[in-house]
């Protein structure tokens, strides 16, 4: 792999050898990618179905036909997305 040159200095070369590793371990596999998948769609859909749960009990409750029930939808959509979007700029890098 790398081998550290004669005149280069021990901890240097440790430092490459590690970033190297690093930027193998960063790399997107298909299970990797699966999972991301897989946990973007629960972070968008947790707080949105929650949201219109939460939204249809206030209508219920209070008479209103389906105001809260959109607002808090819509609301949870938003989380949701922005959540995701945090995420899978984590995981795929800067």
């Amino acid at each position: 792999m790398n081998e550290p040159k004669r005149d280069e200095d021990p901890f240097v070369a440790e430092v490459r050898r590690q970033a190297a590793r690093a930027g193998r371990a960063r790399r997107l596999t298909f299970w990797r990618g699966l999972g991301l998948v897989g946990s973007v769609g629960w972070m968008v859909s947790a707080p949105a179905v929650c949201g219109a749960l939460v939204g249809r009990w206030l209508d219920t409750a209070y008479g209103m036909r389906v105001f809260w029930t959109l607002s808090l939808l819509f609301v949870g959509v938003t989380l949701g997305s922005a959540s995701a979007w945090r995420q899978i700029k984590k995981e795929l890098g800067p």
